[in-house]
């Protein structure tokens, strides 16, 4: 017989308790296996318990391991339903910013789940007055085809990193007003990349020019490209009603759950003295400057961030005319020959200013 009831089973059965401390929050396992067989039978442990963060925790480690292992997206798809209901129940409540909560983690854990996608976008649509500055592509003559462009090279790369099993986060170097971080939030979504997002950004405008090499580049030396340094105007960031950080915190929190938004304030000559400890699968750099691209390399390297298989997106890499002797060219070049661990290969090109890599450990 067919069950009216929205809610599946599991919320039947279990005390009002369950739901009112029912978050989308998850909790890594401890335990270090390459096996995702070993993740799965651990989480279905935790999912008999109804401990839903711990059980997530340990699918998503399957599904790192080997991408969308159908056992472990199985039981996801079983949470997505638990959170989905729970979050029906909660819009009744009027409870939005928790109903919120567990209809991102509903279409993290199961990115086919209609029903939880559709209840977002209706959330989302009740609120289309509030401003969202990362659906704005604020650099390119024409949105759309920057839509496309970025779009499916972020894809691409995403694919190779989740396919291939290279597990890590995906880092930002250069946020402006986060439309970018948001391709690569949604990306990772549907693609039930679980890896964090890290954005690094001064969200004050490009850095003095300092380096020799920027001072005397044709974007800056012959055209001045960016007389305002890439910073928004004090009238518009106050539009915002908060800072441009946690605007963009924010809203990315509707794509993927907020734990998974790391925001990074500050020029990279700060905020890499002391970086997450992490490895990363995807650094998208779109710094720019020759001194900024320096410094992502760099730091990352030093702090042992990058390893074997990651990729390098490189979003500026044909500015100053594709000159290998300024930009990220330049510092890329510079960074291959002054370390010993790392060669790279080309993966692709995407639009007209954009080239991607792959990092590899040398071998004897």
């Amino acid at each position: 017989m067919k069950n009216n009831n929205d809610q599946p089973n599991i919320l039947q059965k279990l005390p009002p308790s369950f739901l009112a401390a029912l978050t989308g929050q998850v909790v890594p396992p401890q335990e270090q296996s390459s096996d995702a067989a070993f993740y799965v039978e651990k989480g279905r442990a935790f999912l008999k318990k109804a401990a839903l963060p711990e059980a997530v925790g340990y699918f998503q480690r399957a599904l790192a391991i080997i991408h969308r292992f159908p056992d472990a997206a199985t039981e996801m798809k079983k949470i997505s339903k638990i959170y989905t209901a729970a979050a029906g129940i909660l819009r009744k409540q009027k409870k939005t910013e928790k109903a919120t909560e567990l209809l991102v983690a509903a279409v993290e854990a199961d990115p086919g789940n209609s029903k939880a996608r559709k209840a977002l976008a209706s959330m989302e649509a009740s609120q289309k007055t509030r401003l969202d500055i990362t659906r704005n592509c604020y650099i390119f003559y024409d949105p759309r085809r920057a839509e496309a462009v970025h779009r499916e090279a972020v894809l691409r790369a995403l694919e190779y990193t989740s396919i291939s099993g290279v597990i890590g986060d995906v880092m930002e170097f250069g946020v402006l007003g986060g439309w970018s971080a948001r391709l690569f939030a949604e990306t990772m979504r549907d693609l039930m990349v679980m890896g964090d997002l890290h954005l690094f950004d001064s969200f004050a405008g490009l850095p003095e020019y300092q380096s020799p090499v920027d001072q005397t580049s044709f974007e800056i030396a012959a055209r001045d490209l960016w007389p305002e340094k890439m910073k928004f105007p004090e009238d518009f960031v106050a539009k915002l009603g908060s800072s441009l950080d946690e605007h963009i915190r924010q809203r990315l929190s509707r794509v993927i759950r907020k734990e998974r938004v790391k925001i990074h304030p500050g020029f990279y000559s700060e905020t890499l003295q002391n970086p997450p400890k992490t490895r990363v699968a995807l650094a998208h750099i779109d710094c720019d400057l020759y001194q900024s691209a320096k410094e992502v390399l760099w730091g990352l390297f030093e702090h042992d961030i990058f390893q074997d298989g990651c990729v390098l997106m490189f979003d500026d890499w044909n500015c100053n005319k594709a000159s290998p002797y300024f930009g990220e060219r330049r510092a890329f070049r510079e960074f291959l020959e002054n370390q010993k661990r790392f060669t790279a290969s080309d993966f692709f090109t995407y639009g007209f200013n954009g080239a991607v890599f792959i990092l590899h450990e040398k071998r004897p």
